[in-house]
């Protein structure tokens, strides 16, 4: 379309003052066809546009000859310039233009997220979708026969399993018959165990493959297996993973209770709570196949069949918590055993009066986590005794005491008395030096039965320790030790 009225157009002459200007054409919104040239007009040369500069009055004489001498004459290549340094490119207005992605070769495999690694254990329980009623009723009964099974056979995988760890230990790998009899033995423990916890009607039988119930281990890797986790460092791994699956096998026995019923009034077992058992179930076996050695790979946390080994993080927290409570449960240890070994100490005993049955100390242990308690009494000591004990006869040279107890057992359970429970401290005179020698009673009797033996609950025995020293021997200290009296009783003689 046209134009409105402007400014010259570069290249014409403006209009002389007072001189007449030529008519224009109205200007208007409707469009006007204008003829296209027929070609370009040619380019104008540095010295042309010079001279029309210069003759319009733009440019000075003075800047005409200079910028004249400036330009190349024609057919002249211009002088070499000194490269201007590149222009950063401009800043994006709103976000900087994205880097299109390298185009991945056609033969370039595809993307695809990292396999899981699947443990070297597999549990499973098949759903059951109707049990019956009058077996589960009765299942307490009809598992009589497992509590006689399952005892003998943990014996042997005891057994097993110590044969085991020694063949890890010398050659680093498990014997293969050894290995089918200890997994057959958890595959049977695994069938009873799902029977009992009312997960399946069939009853257990040493044949896996009609039993709804599958636990199957991966072969051992032969010569791969660990030496020093053998045992005693994975029963320290273990500990967390024992302590967390006690808490769940009391959710187990809660959750079960539950189900008994459901299934009584329902016949169909709840799918969540027995998935939740199943989960139990295989994280245990998860951990027994690793304390067995079947497999070095640290079992994860978990109730799903996808738990996997777990990460090298949590074997290393594993093995510092586990340090942490083994060493508490070993300082608990021997702070017991330091005070179990305390003797109850008895100062300042007449040995003449207590032969003559005139002293008798008495002592009172009570239970550690009751009132009960178990009553001590030293009652005579007879010196010589050898007509007593006909049984034994000693040396010419030797003479025979016999001190005598009466223990009033005030507890629910017995008290036992060891062999060794009694021990004399003598001083005697050999080759001119004076000696002093413990010596422990040559027989014991409760209630005329030789210990050991167990003094019965809410019962009284007399115990009679007989001891063989030399003819001139001063008694010196006695001391008696019992399963009741917490490290004993020590009789010091004036």
């Amino acid at each position: 379309m046209t134009t409105p009225p402007s400014a010259n157009e570069p290249g014409e002459e403006p209009p002389a003052p007072g001189g007449e200007t030529e008519p224009q054409q109205p200007w208007s919104w409707e469009p006007t066809l204008r003829e296209a040239p027929e070609s370009p007009p040619p380019a104008e040369s540095g010295a042309e546009m010079l001279a029309r500069l210069r003759e319009r009055g733009l440019i000075s004489q003075e800047e005409y000859e200079e910028r004249r001498g400036a330009i190349p004459a024609a057919g002249e290549p211009p002088a070499p310039s000194e490269p201007s340094p590149a222009e950063p490119p401009a800043p994006a207005l709103f976000f900087p233009a994205a880097e299109a992605p390298p185009v991945p070769p056609p033969d370039a495999p595809k993307w695809a997220p990292p396999a899981h690694e699947r443990y070297p254990m597999h549990f499973d329980v098949e759903f059951p979708d109707q049990l019956n009623r009058g077996t589960t009723f009765i299942r307490g009964i009809m598992v009589i026969p497992l509590l006689i099974m399952l005892p003998l056979l943990q014996y042997f995988a005891q057994v097993a399993l110590l044969l085991g760890y020694t063949a890890v230990f010398w050659r680093r790998k498990y014997p293969d018959w050894l290995f089918s009899g200890l997994s057959g033995a958890f595959a049977y423990a695994a069938r009873s165990h799902s029977y009992w916890l009312l997960l399946t009607d069939r009853f257990p039988s040493f044949s896996k493959e009609d039993s709804p119930v599958t636990l199957t281990f991966d072969d051992p890797p032969s010569g791969q297996l660990s030496r020093w986790r053998v045992l005693f460092w994975k029963s320290i791994l273990l500990i967390p993973h024992f302590f967390v699956l006690s808490f769940l096998a009391i959710a187990v026995i809660a959750v079960t209770v539950i189900a008994w019923f459901a299934i009584l009034f329902t016949g169909r077992y709840p799918r969540g709570i027995f998935q939740f058992t199943v989960g139990v179930q295989r994280w245990y076996w998860r951990v027994m196949g690793y304390f067995a050695s079947f497999n070095d790979r640290f079992p994860g946390y978990g109730l799903s069949a996808d738990t996997g080994p777990a990460s090298n993080g949590a074997t290393v927290a594993n093995g510092l918590i586990g340090g942490v409570v083994a060493a508490g449960y070993g300082a608990l240890f021997l702070t017991a055993a330091a005070l179990g070994s305390d003797y109850v100490t008895a100062d300042g005993l007449d040995y003449e009066r207590v032969v003559a049955g005139q002293q008798q100390p008495a002592h009172r242990f009570q239970e550690d986590f009751g009132t009960d308690e178990v009553l001590l009494r030293l009652t005579r000591a007879v010196d010589p005794g050898d007509q007593l004990a006909e049984i034994i006869r000693p040396a010419p040279s030797e003479r025979m005491i016999i001190f005598q107890w009466t223990i009033v057992n005030g507890t629910g359970s017995g008290a036992l008395v060891a062999e060794d429970a009694a021990k004399l401290k003598v001083r005697y005179e050999e080759d001119g030096d004076t000696r002093t020698e413990t010596v422990s009673a040559a027989v014991i009797a409760v209630n005329n039965k030789t210990a050991p033996t167990n003094v019965a609950a809410s019962g009284t025995a007399t115990v009679q320790a007989v001891f063989i020293v030399p003819e001139d021997a001063q008694v010196l200290e006695l001391r008696f030790s019992g399963g009741f009296s917490d490290g004993g009783v020590k009789y010091v003689f004036e």
